[in-house]
């Protein structure tokens, strides 16, 4: 009888004394890092972004850790009305805002007026949140997020100048079930074309930084995540391609850039050598702009929802298309 597989022990992100572990730079298609962080107090940064996007509307919930506050953010928009909803709420010293050391652990905001729970089950996650006041309407949601034991992940780990670093896991593509109950208007997941993604980050950054991230998801496990600005001079990338769940890591350098100065204006995204060529069209942008202590700590946000369409490659060379997937481009600059 052959013994069942016993994963090996997560490595270690830092040291004792919070310094980062050499052998956890890097990337691999698993979760594979303790991200607990010791020491560099004032400095730590912890989030979990999850994304929800369908054909008619999208989600995007935020808890995050900054050390000496936390975050805890809902936005929803209807993709065809364009009416939308945010709530954006801080906690001192981020009292309520829990969070795991690694991807695949429960996590919670708790907050009189906002509510986010993030529970844990073997190959699931199920997402509730409630608010009784977001926009002037109470928000109540409750989703199914599946995690196939096949789909891999982006997990990388990227050195800063000024002993700084950062740790990620890019999950993306994971078909959603369930509902959002927004005033008197119930929102159904559009079965087989609602897919959710997941920003799991853990680091030390420093005081100024920037990043642009685009994803993309479609039927068949087909999706794509890329990234610029925080990787910069570290010789790695967090681009990646999903065909049928299985992870295509690109170590090339993939082109985001907006056709002209238009909020609504299409993007291209392409790489050299062809093996992405996509059309990014917004349907609907958002903008974020939280501040806190007059100023000091700030976070530009710049969101464009909508489709993707084009080429692309896959490991043997193939060709495939991309029709209406459903996706978005951020772009963030941070004085955190």
């Amino acid at each position: 009888m052959n013994s069942p597989f016993i994963p090996p022990p997560p490595i270690p992100l830092c040291d004792a004394h919070g310094r980062l572990n050499p052998e956890a730079v890097g990337w691999s298609a698993q979760p594979r890092v303790d991200c607990s962080l010791p020491g560099n107090r004032g400095r730590r940064k912890r989030w979990n972004h999850w994304s929800i996007s369908t054909p008619d509307w999208t989600l995007s919930l935020i808890q995050a850790d900054l050390d000496y506050v936390g975050y805890g953010a809902a936005y929803f928009l209807d993709m065809n009305s364009g009416q939308h909803v945010a709530l954006n709420q801080l906690s001192l010293l981020a009292r309520g805002c829990n969070l795991p050391d690694t991807p695949l652990g429960s996590h919670a905001f708790e907050h009189q007026r906002l509510q986010l729970h993030f529970n844990e089950f073997p190959g699931r996650v199920r997402l509730t949140a409630t608010s009784p006041n977001i926009g002037g309407q109470p928000l109540h949601l409750a989703l199914d997020i599946q995690r196939p034991v096949h789909l891999e992940s982006v997990n990388l780990v990227v050195p800063f100048g000024n002993k700084g670093f950062h740790a990620t896991c890019r999950q993306v593509g994971l078909p959603v079930t369930g509902s959002v109950h927004l005033g008197d208007r119930d929102y159904e997941c559009t079965s087989g074309h609602s897919f959710a993604s997941m920003d799991f980050g853990r680091g030390v950054w420093p005081l100024h930084s920037h990043w642009t991230r685009a994803v993309f998801a479609a039927p068949g496990g087909i999706g794509g995540n890329f990234g610029s600005g925080w990787t910069e001079h570290s010789g790695l990338t967090e681009n990646a391609l999903w065909f049928g769940g299985a992870l295509l890591h690109l170590e090339q350098t993939v082109q985001i850039q907006q056709t002209r100065n238009d909020p609504l204006a299409p993007w291209q995204l392409s790489t050299d050598d062809g093996q992405v060529d996509l059309t990014f069209t917004p349907r609907q942008a958002h903008v974020a702009q939280p501040r806190l202590g007059f100023g000091l700590a700030y976070a530009d946000t710049y969101e464009w929802f909508g489709q993707y369409d084009g080429l692309l490659r896959n490991a043997l060379g193939e060709r495939v298309p991309v029709c209406a997937a459903q996706g978005w481009i951020g772009t963030n600059r941070v004085r955190w």
